[in-house]
């Protein structure tokens, strides 16, 4: 039951910083000034053209918490257990490649 909850505030928490203007991209402008923009990892992959990696990580929280949230109701299934591991370790390791690819992505500005 713990595991479940600790899922779920997970797989909420990955939500929450993709969504946080974590990133500073600067660039220069035509007439010589820098422009500075304040961007979260969701707006990063969406310029970079890049956004199905973040579908692919909204698709294994899904599954994650509904799987949580039957073993909770009372599904005592093995199968419905082990789904549930699998997209939530599938979910920790989309969160991290994304991390990895907006930190190293550099979008041209013209």
């Amino acid at each position: 039951m713990l595991v479940n909850i600790i899922t779920m505030i997970l797989n909420a928490a990955f939500i929450a910083v993709l969504n946080m203007d974590i990133y500073t991209d600067r660039a220069m402008m035509p007439n010589g000034e820098i422009r500075q923009w304040q961007r979260s990892p969701v707006t990063r992959l969406n310029i970079s053209g890049q956004s199905s990696l973040l579908y692919l990580q909204l698709a294994f929280a899904a599954v994650s918490v509904i799987t949580s949230v039957l073993i909770m109701s009372g599904v005592n299934n093995s199968t419905v257990k082990k789904i549930c591991l699998v997209s939530t370790a599938a979910s920790a390791v989309m969160f991290v490649i994304i991390m990895v690819v907006t930190s190293n992505t550099h979008v041209n500005y013209a």
